[in-house]
């Protein structure tokens, strides 16, 4: 007598409107990007920099709603990075080419001449690509590194380089550092260089130490009441600077143990077999002669 089959595995089904929770903090986020890029040509600099800083939030908040809704899709995930491109890859830049625009003989100044106009260009155009290089990179990593390797990023994320960008802009901007905004396009080619790199960065999450979790927790609800009210850029711009050096800082003393083997994104994936099974079932349903 043969072995009874094994049962098929059955597919959780999620109500759909949870994937539209997440999914809708994200186009909202998109669409404040999009306003800060239309603020700023509308010479309302500081008001599209706190935009952003409201987008930062968002990108924390939609992650944290898919967890908790169990609503993790592959959909929320190229959402999510076509709204963190233009978000903070885009809108910064654009941020920036306005404020030396329309201040050209202040901040804009250095930039004003012609081979030197041409350098702002180059700088801003290549944040935007490597902020673009950034998110497709992490889009292939998340699909071939295991789920359960080190929880780090490999390089600045754009939220953070977008975000700690404008948030140095809006300190520069608050009193009057004509000198600190002026050099942003080279501090923006910093954060563009660091995006592409693959030095470990970890994950902002749960740890081991309860007085970390507590220090971390406190920070992040400080944070949120800073972006949303639009109060103290200085206490961002630490936090998150902290962060980083501290967070770089460990991932380059565990960079071996840290980096996987295979960190290739360019990768050639395995061809498909799907076509070709579709054509053997095509020529089965032929007639014979």
């Amino acid at each position: 007598m043969p072995e009874p089959a094994a049962p098929a595995a059955q597919h959780v089904r999620v109500a759909r409107w949870r994937y539209v929770v997440p999914n809708a903090i994200t186009c909202t986020s998109l669409l404040l990007g999009l306003a800060a890029i239309v603020l700023s040509f509308q010479a309302d600099h500081a008001g599209a920099a706190w935009l952003i800083v409201l987008c930062v939030l968002l990108d924390k908040a939609d992650g944290t709603a898919a967890r908790a809704l169990k609503a993790t899709s592959r959909i929320g995930l190229q959402l999510d990075s076509f709204s963190d491109f233009v978000t903070f890859g885009i809108a910064p830049a654009c941020i920036l080419f306005a404020v030396m625009l329309h201040d050209p003989a202040g901040a804009g100044d250095v930039w004003a001449s012609g081979a030197a106009r041409w350098g702002l260009y180059a700088l801003l155009a290549g944040y935007v690509l490597c902020a673009c290089i950034r998110l497709a990179k992490f889009n292939v990593l998340a699909e071939i590194l295991p789920a359960d390797g080190p929880k780090v990023f490999y390089g600045l994320p754009s939220t953070f380089s977008g975000g700690l960008l404008v948030v140095i802009f809006l300190i520069g901007d608050k009193h009057g550092w004509v000198w600190l905004v002026r050099w942003m396009p080279l501090i923006a080619a910093a954060f563009a260089a660091l995006m592409v790199s693959n030095l470990p960065l970890p994950k902002l999450g749960k740890r081991k130490a309860m007085w970390l979790n507590v220090f971390t927790a406190i920070n992040v609800a400080f944070g949120y009441v800073c972006g949303i009210f639009r109060i103290l850029p200085e206490y961002i711009f630490c936090a998150v600077t902290l962060y980083a050096v501290v967070g770089f800082g460990w991932g380059f003393i565990h960079r071996r143990e840290l980096s996987p083997r295979h960190l290739d994104p360019y990768a050639v994936a395995p061809p498909r077999q799907k076509k070709k099974r579709w054509r053997k079932g095509f020529r089965a349903l032929r007639p014979r002669r």
